[in-house]
C-alpha cells in the first residue's frame, strides 16, 4: 500500500522520473528547484511512496493575489500526476485530498489551474474543480518584412527601473490579480532555467511587455499598462512585433482574460485575432465570498500565469 506523505529532501529525482514516465518528456532538476524551491520554504509538494519509488504527486506554486487591497494567497496547481499502473486505483484522489487538507481551507483563497479537456474532466472529478471561464487565446501572424524599434521604446536585459512603484499604479485595476511586481516578475522570467525573455518598455512609463520566442512562434507573456496609454501601447506592440520578426518568429499568440482591456486593445487597434483555447481557467474555491461568476469577470491572467512557456 503506498504511503502519501509531504515531499522529504531528496525526492525532487524520483518526482522528475516519474514526469518522465507520465509526460514522455524531461523535467531537469533545475527547472524543479526553480518551481519549487522559491523561497527557502518546504516545497509545496505530497508524493505517493510505495517500495522506494514515487507513484504519485500533486503539487502547486504558491502565488501572491491582490484582493480587496490586500495580498492573500492561492495555489497554482502543476505537475499533477499519477504512474500507469496506479491509475484508476483511487490513489491520485486520495493525495490530491491530504494536499487539500493540508494547505486548502483558511490557509489559501482557492486552487487554480488552466488544464485542458481531459485534465479539466478529471479535476472537476477528483479534486472539486468549478469552471471560471474559457481561456481567451490572441494571435496574429506576422509579416515577414523587419522593423526597427519603434522610437521610445527600449528593450531591457532586465526588469525597468524602479518597477515596484509602477506595478503599484497600475495593479489596482484589476479586482484580482497575481502580484507582478520584481519579485514575481524576477522568479518568473529572469531566473527560469532554459528560457530567454525579450522584456520591452517605455522608459519613464509604467509599462512592460515579455516575450518567448521558440523557433518560429513566438509567445506574449505579459502585456502592462494603464488602458489610458492608447499611443504608449500601440508603439509597445509595434516593439513587440518588430523583435518577434526580427528574430525569425512568424506567428505570436498569447492569453488574456477576455474582459482584459489588453484583449479588446490587441483584438481592436492590434490587429489580432482572438478565439477561445483549448484550456480553461478552473478553481475549488476555500474562500466564502468568491464565486465563480465573479472570478470569471474579474480574475486577471495572462499567458505569464501558464507555467509552460
Amino acid at each position: 500500500m503506498p504511503v502519501i506523505r509531504p515531499y522529504q529532501p531528496g525526492d525532487e529525482q524520483g518526482i522528475c522520473r516519474l514526469f518522465a514516465t507520465v509526460f514522455q518528456q524531461e523535467l531537469p532538476l533545475a527547472m524543479w528547484q526553480w518551481k519549487y524551491q522559491r523561497d527557502g520554504s518546504a516545497p509545496p509538494v505530497f508524493v505517493a511512496v510505495e517500495e522506494g519509488q514515487i507513484v504519485c504527486h500533486y503539487g502547486a506554486l504558491r502565488q501572491r493575489f491582490m484582493w480587496q487591497g490586500k495580498e492573500e494567497y492561492a495555489w497554482d496547481i502543476v505537475d499533477v500526476m499519477s504512474h500507469p499502473h496506479y491509475q484508476g486505483r483511487g490513489l491520485f484522489r486520495r493525495v490530491a485530498q491530504t494536499f487539500i487538507d493540508w494547505l486548502g481551507m483558511g490557509q489559501s483563497l482557492m486552487f487554480y489551474g488552466f488544464p485542458n479537456e481531459r485534465a479539466r474532466r478529471l479535476g472537476e472529478l477528483l479534486i472539486g474543480y468549478e469552471p471560471v471561464a474559457r481561456v481567451y487565446k490572441v494571435r496574429k501572424v506576422l509579416p515577414p518584412t523587419s522593423a526597427l524599434l519603434p522610437e521610445g521604446v527600449a528593450q531591457l536585459n532586465k526588469l525597468p527601473y524602479d518597477w515596484d512603484r509602477y506595478w503599484q499604479q497600475l495593479e489596482g485595476r484589476f479586482g484580482m490579480v497575481a502580484r507582478r511586481d520584481c519579485a514575481h516578475l524576477t522568479w518568473r522570467y529572469l531566473a527560469r532555467p532554459g528560457k530567454q525573455y525579450r522584456l520591452l518598455t517605455i522608459p519613464e512609463t509604467p509599462s512592460l511587455a515579455v516575450v518567448g520566442i521558440a523557433s518560429d512562434r513566438a509567445y506574449l507573456l505579459e502585456f502592462l499598462l494603464a488602458p489610458q496609454e492608447r499611443s504608449g501601447a500601440a508603439r509597445l506592440l509595434a516593439g513587440v512585433e518588430g523583435v518577434c520578426r526580427a528574430e525569425g518568429a512568424k506567428e505570436i499568440e498569447g492569453w488574456f482574460a477576455r474582459w482584459a482591456w489588453e484583449t479588446d486593445f490587441l483584438t481592436g487597434p492590434g490587429g489580432w485575432t482572438g478565439e477561445e483555447a483549448d484550456h480553461y481557467l478552473e478553481c475549488r474555491l476555500f474562500e466564502p465570498q468568491l464565486s465563480t461568476v465573479w472570478l470569471s469577470d474579474h480574475l486577471y491572467y495572462s499567458l505569464g500565469d501558464y507555467d509552460v512557456f
